[in-house]
Protein backbone atom coordinates (compact mmCIF):
# COMPACT_ATOMS: atom_id res chain seq x y z
CA UNK A 1 0.00 0.00 0.00
CA UNK A 2 1.71 3.35 -1.60
CA UNK A 3 1.10 6.11 0.98
CA UNK A 4 0.61 9.47 -1.22
CA UNK A 5 1.83 12.73 -0.65
CA UNK A 6 -1.47 15.17 0.14
CA UNK A 7 -1.48 18.54 -1.07
CA UNK A 8 -1.94 19.85 2.66
CA UNK A 9 1.81 18.11 3.21
CA UNK A 10 3.38 19.47 0.09
CA UNK A 11 2.21 22.62 0.73
CA UNK A 12 3.62 22.71 4.10
CA UNK A 13 6.41 21.07 3.38
CA UNK A 14 7.22 23.84 0.73
CA UNK A 15 6.47 27.30 2.94
CA UNK A 16 8.52 25.21 5.60
CA UNK A 17 11.18 25.20 3.06
CA UNK A 18 10.94 28.74 2.45
CA UNK A 19 10.42 29.96 6.17
CA UNK A 20 13.30 28.85 7.24
CA UNK A 21 15.63 29.68 4.07
CA UNK A 22 14.57 33.25 4.57
CA UNK A 23 15.22 32.63 8.51
CA UNK A 24 18.69 31.74 7.12
CA UNK A 25 19.24 34.55 5.15
CA UNK A 26 17.94 37.32 7.33
CA UNK A 27 19.12 35.62 11.45
CA UNK A 28 22.17 33.86 10.46
CA UNK A 29 24.52 36.88 11.36
CA UNK A 30 22.73 38.04 14.09
CA UNK A 31 22.73 34.76 16.14
CA UNK A 32 26.26 34.50 15.15
CA UNK A 33 26.83 37.82 17.18
CA UNK A 34 24.91 36.78 19.87
CA UNK A 35 25.18 34.49 23.00
CA UNK A 36 21.82 33.75 24.33
CA UNK A 37 19.76 32.05 21.29
CA UNK A 38 21.82 29.54 21.03
CA UNK A 39 21.29 28.67 24.62
CA UNK A 40 17.48 28.36 24.07
CA UNK A 41 18.11 26.43 21.04
CA UNK A 42 19.77 24.18 22.67
CA UNK A 43 17.82 23.80 25.57
CA UNK A 44 14.61 23.43 23.35
CA UNK A 45 15.80 20.94 20.73
CA UNK A 46 17.30 19.26 23.81
CA UNK A 47 13.91 19.20 25.30
CA UNK A 48 12.34 18.31 21.86
CA UNK A 49 14.69 15.76 21.33
CA UNK A 50 14.02 13.49 24.44
CA UNK A 51 10.22 14.12 23.81
CA UNK A 52 10.25 12.42 20.71
CA UNK A 53 12.70 9.54 21.46
CA UNK A 54 10.33 9.22 24.42
CA UNK A 55 7.08 9.27 22.10
CA UNK A 56 9.23 6.59 19.00
CA UNK A 57 9.99 4.31 22.36
CA UNK A 58 6.08 3.98 23.09
CA UNK A 59 5.23 4.30 19.49
CA UNK A 60 7.41 1.33 18.27
CA UNK A 61 6.57 -0.69 21.88
CA UNK A 62 5.65 -4.44 19.87
CA UNK A 63 2.83 -3.86 22.87
CA UNK A 64 1.19 -1.45 20.42
CA UNK A 65 0.01 -3.84 17.67
CA UNK A 66 -3.57 -5.00 17.24
CA UNK A 67 -4.49 -8.24 18.88
CA UNK A 68 -5.01 -10.36 16.27
CA UNK A 69 -3.55 -13.21 14.16
CA UNK A 70 -0.50 -12.75 11.83
CA UNK A 71 -2.19 -10.77 8.99
CA UNK A 72 -3.49 -8.12 11.83
CA UNK A 73 -0.18 -7.70 13.65
CA UNK A 74 1.68 -7.32 10.23
CA UNK A 75 -0.68 -4.54 8.88
CA UNK A 76 -0.62 -2.90 12.42
CA UNK A 77 3.57 -3.29 12.48
CA UNK A 78 3.71 -1.90 8.57
CA UNK A 79 1.54 1.23 9.82
CA UNK A 80 3.83 1.89 12.84
CA UNK A 81 6.97 1.63 10.68
CA UNK A 82 5.49 4.00 8.72
CA UNK A 83 4.38 6.63 11.56
CA UNK A 84 7.91 5.80 13.27
CA UNK A 85 9.61 6.55 10.07
CA UNK A 86 8.67 10.41 10.09
CA UNK A 87 9.37 10.36 13.71
CA UNK A 88 12.99 9.57 12.91
CA UNK A 89 13.70 11.89 10.48
CA UNK A 90 12.58 14.59 12.83
CA UNK A 91 14.93 12.92 15.66
CA UNK A 92 17.48 13.06 13.43
CA UNK A 93 17.03 16.71 12.32
CA UNK A 94 17.17 17.63 16.15
CA UNK A 95 19.99 16.03 16.29
CA UNK A 96 21.90 17.51 13.08
CA UNK A 97 20.65 20.75 15.01
CA UNK A 98 22.28 20.28 18.30
CA UNK A 99 25.72 19.15 16.38
CA UNK A 100 25.78 22.39 14.36
CA UNK A 101 25.23 24.05 17.17
CA UNK A 102 28.39 22.67 18.94
CA UNK A 103 30.09 22.92 15.57
CA UNK A 104 29.53 27.11 15.56
CA UNK A 105 30.01 27.55 18.90
CA UNK A 106 33.58 26.35 18.30
CA UNK A 107 33.83 27.88 14.73
CA UNK A 108 33.03 30.99 17.03
CA UNK A 109 35.13 30.89 19.37
CA UNK A 110 38.65 29.76 17.09
CA UNK A 111 37.07 33.25 15.50
CA UNK A 112 37.77 30.56 11.82
CA UNK A 113 35.89 33.46 9.80
CA UNK A 114 36.48 31.42 6.73
CA UNK A 115 33.40 28.98 8.53
CA UNK A 116 31.22 31.40 9.08
CA UNK A 117 28.72 30.31 6.36
CA UNK A 118 27.96 27.33 9.03
CA UNK A 119 25.49 29.63 10.82
CA UNK A 120 23.36 29.94 7.72
CA UNK A 121 23.22 26.04 8.01
CA UNK A 122 22.77 26.07 11.47
CA UNK A 123 20.00 28.36 11.36
CA UNK A 124 18.27 27.05 8.59
CA UNK A 125 18.00 23.33 10.38
CA UNK A 126 16.86 25.30 13.31
CA UNK A 127 14.20 26.84 11.89
CA UNK A 128 12.89 24.01 9.96
CA UNK A 129 12.91 21.65 12.52
CA UNK A 130 11.26 24.35 15.31
CA UNK A 131 8.50 24.97 12.27
CA UNK A 132 8.06 21.27 11.34
CA UNK A 133 7.42 20.31 15.17
CA UNK A 134 4.62 23.20 15.26
CA UNK A 135 2.87 19.80 13.03
CA UNK A 136 4.25 17.02 15.84
CA UNK A 137 1.39 17.44 18.13
CA UNK A 138 -1.15 16.83 15.31
CA UNK A 139 0.85 14.25 13.78
CA UNK A 140 1.00 12.03 17.37
CA UNK A 141 -2.92 12.92 17.56
CA UNK A 142 -3.50 11.50 14.22
CA UNK A 143 -0.99 8.45 14.93
CA UNK A 144 -3.09 7.95 18.48
CA UNK A 145 -6.65 8.49 16.11
CA UNK A 146 -5.93 5.86 13.86
CA UNK A 147 -4.97 3.34 16.71
CA UNK A 148 -7.80 4.09 18.51
CA UNK A 149 -9.93 3.13 15.39
CA UNK A 150 -8.34 -0.10 14.09
CA UNK A 151 -8.72 -1.13 17.94
CA UNK A 152 -12.52 -0.17 17.50
CA UNK A 153 -12.33 -2.09 14.51
CA UNK A 154 -10.93 -4.80 15.95
CA UNK A 155 -13.24 -5.13 18.64
CA UNK A 156 -16.58 -4.49 15.56
CA UNK A 157 -15.37 -7.72 14.39
CA UNK A 158 -14.89 -9.67 17.89
CA UNK A 159 -11.17 -9.99 17.91
CA UNK A 160 -9.60 -9.83 21.55
CA UNK A 161 -8.73 -5.98 22.87
CA UNK A 162 -5.64 -5.15 24.73
CA UNK A 163 -7.34 -3.42 27.44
Amino acid sequence: MKQSVSVERLAFAIAVILISAGASYFLAEPLRLSEKPSEYIAVIFSILAAALFAVIAIIGDPSMLLPGGVRVGWESAKSIQANLQKFNHLFLLYLCTLGLLVICEIVKSEKADSFYWLYYVYTFFASFGFIASLALPYELSRVQSQRLAEEIDARSRGGSTSF
